[in-house]
């Protein structure tokens, strides 16, 4: 029943991935290019929503669910940050955007975990990532600072879920409110991270390498085919299901871009879902700083690629990418 009830959760939580379009590429160039941070805000609520979920779901649960560790801001942290953010801009998607894309039929987006286990091969064979000192969260148990603290993460969702349902904004059919999607968004990431971390798609591929940890009794493998399940679902109901070929320069930034995540991530653990669905629920200073020099670094790189499209010939411009 438990392993049951972690795959509704993945796959609602695909479903929702889909449905807001949630990205931290696509978060970074709506800030850069359009002035707008409606990406931004929404996973800001997601991420409130996650606490408010996760940490009663700890305190109340008699040890079978957990807050993530939290750790400082150290070189390494900020490394690795930036290491993931050049990955996911070579992506063109970061780990919760290839999952909804893939649900939508990109292709390309299966040979991603090659480049993820590349990634991770590298980190752990140079030890990348094991030296940073984890801690419990202060939110780990009941308190007065617990207490003030869901408080908080009341009155930013109540905030965040206000600003991004101003105006009134076409839907297609099929699609739902994104107020709504970074609502359930929130609450199943929050859950699945407290009851079982290690569900995730990246989890699933670094213990799926030579020497890691045995996949017996590891859920990743049904949450993660859930998790595209669920994403698969949300495109189809609204009718952006299209599958779309390979082509030969796709698969060398997926491959690429998958490199530099699996690299970043064996220091971030989790990737960027993990930041904004565990690490910032759990008041984790260095996931905190993380995101934001992720996000920085994808927005530098963006820009960095426009100027670039911008200095050459009309003609190349016009290609697709």
């Amino acid at each position: 029943m438990t392993t049951l009830l972690v795959c509704v959760l993945a796959f609602w939580m695909g479903y929702s991935v889909n449905q807001g379009g949630t990205c931290a590429v696509a978060t970074a160039y709506e800030i850069l290019h359009h002035r707008r941070s409606r990406l931004f805000v929404g996973l800001l609520a997601a991420s409130a929503t996650a606490g408010l979920v996760a940490v009663p779901l700890v305190w109340f649960a008699g040890g079978s669910a957990m807050l993530a560790g939290t750790v400082g801001v150290s070189g390494t942290m900020l490394a690795g940050a930036v290491i993931f953010g050049i990955g996911a801009t070579l992506n063109d998607a970061c780990l919760l955007g290839a999952l909804g894309r893939l649900g939508e039929g990109e292709l390309r987006l299966v040979l991603l975990p090659a480049g993820l286990a590349a990634g991770f091969l590298l980190a752990d064979g140079t030890g990348i990532g094991r030296t940073q000192d984890i801690r419990d969260s202060i939110l780990s148990a009941p308190g007065a600072t617990g207490n003030a603290v869901l408080a908080a993460f009341a009155v930013i969702l109540a905030a965040t879920i206000a600003h991004v349902s101003r105006g009134r904004i076409a839907r297609p059919p099929g699609q739902w409110p994104f107020g709504l999607a970074m609502l359930v968004l929130g609450a199943t990431g929050g859950t699945l991270y407290a009851t079982a971390p290690a569900w995730t798609y990246a989890d699933l591929v670094r213990r799926s390498l030579p020497l890691a940890m045995s996949l017996e009794n590891d859920v990743a493998a049904l949450t993660v085919t859930a998790t595209i399940a669920g994403a698969v679902a949300a495109a189809r109901r609204r009718k952006r299901w299209r599958p779309r070929g390979i082509a030969i320069p796709a698969v060398a930034k997926t491959v690429g871009g998958g490199f530099f995540m699996g690299l970043g991530a064996a220091v971030i653990p989790g990737g960027n879902d993990g930041l904004v669905l565990a690490a910032l629920p759990a008041l984790s200073v260095g996931g905190a700083v993380a995101y934001v020099v992720m996000l920085a670094t994808i927005m530098a790189a963006l820009a960095i690629k426009h100027a670039w499209q911008g200095r050459r010939p009309s003609a190349d411009r016009s290609r697709p990418e």
